[in-house]
């Protein structure tokens, strides 16, 4: 009996909270919609419980460096956490914009999934890593991986 108490005790559920995001505001910078990081704003849209996380997301970018082949884009999307976790969502995510690449532009269409974590202590800044799918239609229909690889980001929430 004493041995089959400690067994026990790992069946009694613990409560824990999802990361609450609705009606906060976060601003930082992510690159999921080309190769330039972008200027990006979240916001966590109102529900019923805070383990339902809807994100409206805008971002824009813009490349001067080489003359030749300046880019710009301007694009949003919505996230939809499929798990909420106290320090840790993961979401899938889906969007749409205007990109400009040289002289050529156009609409990129772009599904996403990844993961927005949040290290102890420092509740209000997420880490986000994601990968995804780039459909452009820019001088044809072409498919790409998000830049890549793997996409990263960091926001402040308000």
């Amino acid at each position: 009996m004493r041995r089959l108490f400690p067994l026990l005790l790992l069946l009694i559920p613990l409560s824990a909270d999802a990361k609450d995001l609705r009606n906060r505001l976060g601003v930082g910078f992510q690159n999921q919609f080309s190769q330039m990081s972008s200027i990006s704003v979240k916001y966590g849209l109102p529900a019923r419980e805070p383990a339902i996380n809807i994100q409206a997301e805008l971002n824009a970018g813009f490349s001067v460096l080489n003359g030749t082949a300046d880019a710009f884009f301007l694009g949003a999307r919505l996230n939809y956490a499929l798990v909420a976790e106290d320090n840790m969502n993961l979401y899938v995510a889906a969007g749409g914009g205007f990109l400009q690449q040289g002289e050529l532009s156009g609409v990129r269409v772009q599904p996403a999934a990844g993961t927005e974590f949040f290290l102890f202590g420092l509740e209000n800044l997420g880490f986000t890593a994601e990968i995804g799918v780039n459909l452009d239609y820019l001088d044809g229909f072409n498919v790409g991986t998000v830049s890549g690889g793997p996409a990263i980001g960091v926001h402040y929430y308000f």
